[in-house]
């Protein structure tokens, strides 16, 4: 089973110094991350095989309206992105918005909005260490969820903070998430929980 232990949301997470402000082309959603983390945009994760944090559930798809990921990798390489967490040595994340199809929006649930993005549920030994209603006010609600696993072989720890919001006609999925290792996760824990916890969606878009 994984520890617990140093695994926990901050009442109030991240660093305010040395911050960028980064919006989506869409103008959908914003977030802040460290000035010497990098951004990359949708049109530059087609050149990974699959889309990170993007995972079909139940047989369900949501096609993206808009995406912007990120690492605090030293170097800028967007192949960053397609490292499963466990192995991930900086912290790797995504700020999406997706479509959600008339057929999906019958069955949208917390657990469609989570596992979406991360389908911990059929991860090794996932554990939900919080989770928690989330909402942006004006109907735009859904989850706040800090959960642990482990990869397959048993041998390494991956952690990710995430937030999923639908809005108010649940036609679209905002999503945003960071994490890495457990490692990784402990050192850079304050930062990536002011990363997550400093986005805002675009109620008026």
């Amino acid at each position: 089973m994984l520890a617990a232990t140093g695994l926990l949301i901050p009442a109030c997470g991240g660093d305010s110094a040395d911050v960028v402000t980064y919006t989506d082309t869409e103008r959908l959603g914003r977030f802040q991350i460290p000035e010497q983390w990098h951004t990359y945009e949708l049109s530059e994760l087609s050149a990974l095989d699959d889309l990170p944090f993007d995972e079909p559930v139940q047989g369900f798809t949501f096609p993206p309206v808009s995406s912007l990921a990120f690492d605090g990798d030293p170097v800028r390489d967007v192949t960053h992105l397609g490292r499963a967490l466990p192995e991930a040595e900086y912290p790797i994340g995504l700020m999406s918005v997706r479509q959600i199809g008339e057929t999906e929006k019958d069955f949208l649930s917390r657990a469609l909005l989570t596992q979406s993005v991360l389908p911990y549920y059929n991860l090794a030994n996932s554990q939900e260490l919080q989770k928690e209603d989330f909402t942006f006010g004006g109907g735009f609600d859904g989850v706040r969820v800090l959960v642990a696993y482990e990869d397959e072989a048993g041998q390494n720890q991956g952690v990710a903070y995430l937030i999923t919001v639908s809005n108010p006609e649940d036609t679209r999925m905002y999503s945003m998430i960071a994490g890495c290792s457990r490692e990784c996760f402990i050192t850079h824990q304050d930062t990536i929980v002011g990363v997550v916890d400093s986005w805002l969606v675009n109620k008026r878009a």
